[in-house]
Formats: structure tokens, sequence, C-alpha cells
């Protein structure tokens, strides 16, 4: 399951847990980079720990200074760029084309700092992080409204264990948000073996007086959507998806 962490007390006062959430918060804005000392902010980690920042003031702050952009703006296309912002600040990929376009349309219009804003101060990221938890990627969980295509497209923006986000420039999800396609993710490399997926779910069928069998199905990419649907069918919940 998809591991959250979020600021269960002033920072000012937990200075344990508020260097935790930093780091949570650097590896999630920054894509798993290891970063430099100077790309790192001690101005805004200082802002934080006083208390000046919130978790989602830290992320804004974070993705709108020189380092992400260099990252991630500089050496990008606004396409890609657009992608890996969806990525680390909403944690889930674009919907469809019109969502992509309509991102990159801000940016040319109003500019970097309107564009991460559009993100980080939207109803769709308080009501997922609140302003105390820390992004994550939700592409595993169960969304009211959701596609299975999501799941596939969020997969095929992963850069493995040990991988970096900036480590490809092209837009991986440009064709397949034209096209309505789902995007290849076999043979992909440090993203474990994408021939097949686990799907862990709870059986709406009840054990005894009141426990429900959780249930762990192993499918190809193929029929994972027929999978999905022959669960909801059942009235079973799903609990996760992961690649095995």
């Amino acid at each position: 399951m998809t591991e959250t962490t979020t600021l269960a007390a002033p920072a000012n006062t937990d200075l344990g847990h508020a260097e935790e959430v930093i780091q949570s918060v650097y590896k999630q804005v920054f894509g798993n980079r290891h970063l430099m000392e100077l790309d790192v902010n001690p101005s805004l980690e200082a802002l934080f720990i006083n208390g000046d920042l919130t978790v989602q003031g830290f992320v804004t702050a974070l993705a709108q200074s020189e380092t992400y952009k260099k990252l991630f703006l500089e050496s990008n296309s606004p396409y890609r760029f657009v992608e890996l912002n969806f990525k680390h600040l909403l944690g889930r990929s674009p919907h469809d084309q019109a969502e992509l376009i309509d991102h990159v349309r801000r940016f040319n219009d109003e500019g970097y700092e309107a564009e991460i804003e559009s993100y980080t101060y939207s109803e769709e990221y308080l009501s997922s992080f609140g302003v105390d938890q820390v992004p994550y990627n939700r592409s595993k969980q169960t969304v009211t409204g959701g596609r299975t295509i999501n799941f596939t497209r969020s997969t095929v923006m992963e850069s493995g264990f040990a991988g970096f986000d900036g480590a490809e420039r092209s837009s991986k999800l440009l064709n397949s948000l034209t096209t309505g396609d789902v995007p290849n993710i076999v043979n992909r490399k440090g993203v474990g073996n994408g021939n097949t997926l686990a799907i862990t779910w709870s059986s709406g069928r009840q054990i005894g007086a009141n426990r429900r069998a959780v249930q762990r199905s192993v499918v190809s990419q193929s029929s994972m959507s027929a999978t999905i649907q022959s669960i909801l069918a059942q009235k079973g919940k799903i609990l996760s998806i992961a690649k095995t």
C-alpha cells in the first residue's frame, strides 16, 4: 500500500519528524533525485521548521525553485515538464490530452509560478493531501470516477527504485493521451516485471461472522481491466495494484 507522510505536530515542536517530512518532500518533488549540497534549500527548510511554511507551502516553494526549474523545465519539452508536474505535485498522470494542453497553455500565458500553483493550490491537491501531507503516487488507489488506463499511464512514467525522473526527456504519454491507447509497459527497466500485475482485493463475500477474505490476483497487463471489472461486479474492493 502507498505510504503517506504527514506532519503530525508543528515542525518546530517535533524536529525529528520534521526532518523525515523534509526528506520525503525532496524525494517526491524532485523525482527521486539525489540532491547535491548546492541543490537543497536551507532557507526554505528553516521556514518550514519554524512553522512559517506548511507542507503545502514547502512543496510549492521547492517546485518554484531554480533547482526544480533547471532539472525539469530547462532540459525538457513543455509536454514532458507538465507530465512531471502532475506526477510530482498531484501524484498522478494527466487524465487526457486536453488536461495536458491546458497546463502547457497556462505555462505559456501565465508563467512558471502560476503553472506550479495551479497544482499545489488546487481543490484536488487539498482534498487529496490537505496542507500537512506530503504528495504521493495515487495511481494504485481505487478512485471514484477513475479509469484503469490511468494506472498504466502512471506506471509508464515511473523511473524505478534507483531511477530519476529527469533521466528521460521525451514525452512518454503524449501518444497515449492523443490516441486513447494503453501505453506499453512491457520490458521497461528498473520497474520489475512489466508482464504481470498483482491485484490485492477484498471479497464482498463474508467469511464467518465479520471477516472478509483478502484475495490476490496475478494478471497480465492486457487482462487487468477485465479482472478489475469482474472484482467490482462481485462487490469487491481493490486494495492495491503492484508490479510483480
